[in-house]
């Protein structure tokens, strides 16, 4: 089934502000063709290495950059896919610590898209080769590709630590003329947080690009430092002695639920409530042949329940 979208939910989709029930992204259009401009933009130029995006969820940013390579005749790029196809860690958060945004996403099952059903979008548009997936979580998998060059880095890691990891095991092989992009920068404090801390850390000083609302990026014009490629940089937090994260224990299998049926259930299992005191109300109604004829005349009069009709 699909259905044709109209007035807001148009607007919102179109600008990457909803959650799509059967979608394969949720970043919008402008960001769509912002990253397609700028995989046409690395290739036309000859920047060298691969693309990667670190947090892909269903996989329509990846498939996007994939299919713009085979569109360019490029097949000798690889696109990395890095999730952990299986939500967000697990977050040990305690009530003296306030809002905690990585508890909240690891507690959303609908972020966790399994390995099977993102490769399996990617063979239905037919761009099987040329994709490398990588499984696991950024702090235990991401180190592993330090040794790369990259022409295009994506991040959507949302929180601090999944975005300054990506930074820390990414940025010192990215390109001169490639692009670092950060889905989240402008709409996630803990996300900018994190860039900002990098860059300053860094001496990064090339611009930084709105894309729309959410996403920004810039064009890397100077190369890496000796230290960035040799394994300098410095840890995501002062004093991080944290052990790696751990998998949301999760129902194997599991269908993930869209947010519009969480919804739906909600709604459903209230009115549920409703019809059940209905019938509790019919069933006490129909215990007297009188009972139902006070009622009435009670409510009639304003008479409370224990009045006398």
């Amino acid at each position: 089934m699909s259905r044709e979208l109209a007035g807001d939910q148009l607007r919102f989709r179109t600008a990457g502000m909803d959650w799509p029930l059967h979608g394969l992204t949720m970043v919008g259009l402008p960001r769509l063709d912002d990253l397609q401009a700028c995989v046409e933009a690395a290739v036309g130029d000859g920047v060298q290495g691969d693309l990667i995006e670190a947090g892909t969820w269903r996989g329509g940013a990846a498939i996007l950059m994939r299919a713009t390579l085979d569109s360019l005749g490029d097949d000798g790029r690889t696109v990395f896919v890095a999730d952990s196809f299986q939500g967000f860690p697990e977050v040990d958060r305690h009530p003296r610590d306030g809002y905690d945004l990585g508890a909240d996403l690891a507690a959303c099952d609908f972020l966790a898209v399994p390995l099977e059903e993102v490769r399996d979008s990617f063979a239905r548009f037919g761009l099987n080769r040329g994709v490398s997936f990588v499984p696991g979580f950024f702090e235990d998998t991401l180190p592993a590709l330090g040794a790369r060059s990259w022409s295009i880095v994506r991040l959507d890691g949302d929180t601090y630590d999944a975005t300054r990891s990506s930074l820390e095991a990414l940025y010192p092989g990215l390109s001169v003329g490639g692009y670092l992009i950060a889905d989240d920068y402008l709409q996630i404090d803990p996300c900018r947080q994190a860039v900002d801390d990098f860059r300053r850390q860094h001496g990064i000083t090339e611009p930084l690009v709105e894309v729309d609302w959410s996403c920004a990026r810039w064009r890397r014009e100077r190369g890496p430092a000796t230290a960035e490629r040799d394994g300098g940089a410095a840890p995501c937090s002062d004093g991080d002695t944290r052990s790696s994260p751990r998998a949301v224990a999760r129902t194997p299998n599991r269908r993930v639920p869209a947010i519009e049926e969480v919804e739906l259930r909600h709604e459903l299992s209230e009115l549920r409530g409703r019809l059940a005191a209905a019938d509790a109300e019919i069933e006490r109604l129909a215990g007297s042949p009188l009972s139902g004829p006070r009622a009435w005349l009670r409510r009639r009069l304003g008479l409370a329940p224990g009045g006398r009709a």
